[in-house]
């Protein structure tokens, strides 16, 4: 009986604190501090009358693109999101949000730097006492609902907190938007 009050007193309440360290979270959730010291790049988003400054991350390689924007609590004050290049097309292949610690909006982009899906996405949190492989299972079960339609060739990633966000979600939805990177 009283291993059982101690774990009730003292145990439950640390399970459920919203204070929780993020270094015990990052601990859980398995990420080092070893975090990719990703290139940044300034692109556009541009729509008949507007034109949208972003600066972004730049996912290149193999690695990066598994990695994305994981395990960061937090993006740099002048950093907007992440942009992902890729060398061919691509299909079917979604992105998640496994250890993603805040939500994103993605919009897929075509060869032709035209827009061909839009998702909001939040963050896929582990459960207290959730397996690693449970935890992996679910992120991807949830990654369908994010999947374009379409082929795309790039990809950006913008945090919520984007000044513009949500003229572009509007926007997106009556008209087609245009990538436009710089170099």
């Amino acid at each position: 009986m009283k291993k059982k009050v101690f774990f009730i007193v003292l145990v439950i309440p640390l399970i459920n604190s919203c204070e929780l360290d993020n270094r015990i979270i990052d601990f859980y959730n398995g990420c080092d501090e070893k975090l990719i010291n990703y290139e940044s790049i300034s692109i556009n988003i541009q729509t008949k009358d507007f034109n949208y400054p972003l600066e972004t991350y730049l996912g290149k390689n193999i690695n990066e693109y598994k990695f994305g924007l994981m395990c960061r609590e937090d993006l740099s004050p002048n950093i907007d999101g992440m942009i992902f290049q890729y060398e061919q097309e691509q299909e079917q292949k979604g992105f998640w949000m496994y250890k993603t610690y805040f939500p994103l909006t993605i919009i897929y982009f075509d060869k032709f730097g035209n827009s061909v899906g839009l998702s909001s996405m939040e963050p896929c949190t582990r459960k207290i006492l959730e397996t690693k492989n449970r935890f992996e299972f679910r992120c991807l079960e949830e990654s369908y609902d994010y999947l374009p339609t379409k082929k795309y060739i790039n990809v950006l990633e913008i945090k919520n907190d984007y000044k513009y966000l949500e003229e572009i979600i509007s926007l997106e939805k009556e008209e087609t938007l245009r990538l436009i990177i710089k170099n």
